[in-house]
């Protein structure tokens, strides 16, 4: 889901608190989550993108050093 959907869907939850149980269990479904730290949607997928990224790119500048 792109960056602004999610902020979108960030900005109705801050505002009305919740999006109801089906849009949470639909969102759960696509792999959209709420962050309760941050009080934002995320989107899993490109979370463990972005950590595997790090992850490799941490992995390869060690083992070139």
């Amino acid at each position: 889901m792109e960056k602004a959907a999610l902020q979108r869907l960030t900005e109705d939850r801050l505002v009305s608190g919740s999006l109801g149980e089906e849009v949470e269990e639909m969102l759960s479904a696509a792999g959209i989550y709420w962050d309760t730290l941050n009080e934002e949607y995320f989107n899993i997928d490109a979370y463990q993108r972005e950590i595997y990224q790090r992850l490799g790119n941490e992995y390869v500048s060690q083992n070139d050093a």
